[in-house]
């Protein structure tokens, strides 16, 4: 089966062309024998500050959890508590793209993460899948097929079944019975990184 890959990624500036990646999470998911094993990586690569925009690095908490040594360009953060390897800025790109090549994107607008790792990664660099998935978007169709269902069958609808436009994935996360990431978590990469996998196992069942 192709290999599902759950990203996230801290920028400086929502706009691609202005900003860059400072933070990369992927879990990757492959399957051996029908059995899913998920590989967690993060990383994180020195930016040029001189475009970010203020209220994106405080959304991200880059003052508070930036980590790269002053002498490197990058570094392998992925230790929970553990030791921050540093890295050279292309051996950081050499594996993200190795890691995402074949795979299919899945996050809380991957699209955005999506811009901003083809722009880490250089022109023709993106070997993924061309298609990413949304969770909110995943979620969202999952519910309203559920909630027409309910109509059909002459049940009850409650104002909480009630799909609102534009889409909230924090309150379709909560339909579906997932928690979305606090204040410890939200908007650092692999905290949201995995949620997205969360709700997308809560969604479709883990079928994937």
């Amino acid at each position: 089966m192709t290999n599902i890959a759950f990203v996230d990624t801290e920028t400086t500036h929502l706009d691609a062309e202005i900003g860059e990646v400072w933070e990369v999470a992927i879990i990757l998911r492959e399957r051996d024998d029908n059995t899913p094993t998920d590989t967690e990586y993060v990383w994180q690569v020195r930016p040029d500050l001189a475009t970010a925009d203020p209220e994106s690095l405080k959304i991200g908490r880059y003052l508070e959890r930036f980590v790269v040594p002053p002498h490197a360009e990058a570094a392998w953060t992925g230790y929970d508590q553990g030791p921050v390897l540093p890295m050279m800025r292309r051996e950081v790109v050499a594996a993200v793209m190795d890691v995402l090549r074949g795979a299919v994107l899945v996050g809380s607008n991957p699209g955005f993460d999506d811009r901003f790792l083809r722009k880490l990664l250089g022109p023709g660099s993106a070997q993924w899948h061309y298609r990413p998935v949304d969770i909110a978007t995943l979620a969202a169709g999952r519910k309203l097929g559920q909630v027409e269902l309910i109509r059909r069958a002459g049940g009850r609808v409650l104002d909480s079944d009630e799909v609102a436009f534009p889409f909230s994935s924090r309150s379709l996360s909560r339909w579906f019975g997932v928690e979305p990431p606090g204040d410890d978590a939200a908007h650092t990469a692999l905290g949201d990184a995995r949620w997205a996998r969360d709700v997308f196992d809560a969604v479709t069942g883990g079928a994937f």
